[in-house]
C-alpha cells in the first residue's frame, strides 16, 4: 500500500487529472513506429485504465484514483522508453560518424607519414646525387687540368709534331 501512496504522490504532480494525462500520453505512443518499444508498458497503463474504470463503476473512487495514477506512471514509462530508444538511435549514429572520422583521421595519418618517409627518402637521394656529381666534378676537373694542356699545346704554334718519314722504294726500283 505504501508503494502505491507514493506512486500516487509522484503523478498527482505531473497534471490535476491523470486520467486525461494518460489518455494522452497513450494517444502520443499509439504510432507504427513505437509500438514494439512501447507494447508492453502501453498495455499495462490500458489495463490500469480499464480496471480504473471498473472501480469507478464500483463505486470504489480511491482505488480508482489510484488505478488512474498508475496507468500514468506506466504511461510515462512508455514514454521514457520511446525518448531512450531515440537517444539511443542518435547515439548509435553519432558513435558510426565517429568511428567513420577516427578512420579518417588514421588513414590520414597514415599517408602524413609515408609522405614524411617519402620526403625523407627524396631528400637523401638528392643528398647523394649532389654528393656523387660533386665527386665527378672533381675528379674530372683534376684529370682534366693535364690534359686540358695538352690540346692547348698542341694548338700552338711552339713545336710541331714530327712528320713521319715517307716510304722508302721498294729494293730493286729506280726512279
Amino acid at each position: 500500500m505504501l508503494t502505491i501512496a507514493s506512486i500516487s504522490g509522484s503523478a498527482r504532480a505531473a497534471g490535476p487529472d491523470p486520467a486525461a494525462e494518460t489518455q494522452r500520453l497513450l494517444t502520443k505512443l499509439d504510432a507504427p513506429d513505437t509500438r514494439s518499444v512501447v507494447q508492453d508498458p502501453v498495455a499495462k497503463a490500458k489495463a490500469a485504465e480499464q480496471r480504473a474504470k471498473n472501480a469507478r463503476g464500483a463505486g470504489d473512487l480511491q482505488h480508482a484514483t489510484e488505478l488512474d495514477t498508475l496507468a500514468l506512471t506506466w504511461a510515462q514509462v512508455a514514454d521514457d522508453l520511446v525518448r531512450a530508444a531515440t537517444a539511443e538511435k542518435a547515439l548509435s549514429d553519432l558513435q558510426k560518424t565517429v568511428t567513420g572520422l577516427e578512420q579518417k583521421a588514421v588513414r590520414t595519418q597514415a599517408l602524413i607519414e609515408q609522405t614524411i618517409a617519402r620526403r625523407g627518402r627524396a631528400e637523401q637521394n638528392l643528398a647523394n646525387e649532389a654528393e656523387l656529381v660533386g665527386s665527378k666534378q672533381t675528379a674530372p676537373s683534376t684529370a682534366a687540368k693535364p690534359a686540358a694542356s695538352k690540346p692547348a699545346a698542341a694548338a700552338g704554334p711552339a713545336a710541331p709534331a714530327p712528320a713521319k718519314p715517307k716510304p722508302s722504294a721498294p729494293a730493286g726500283s729506280k726512279k
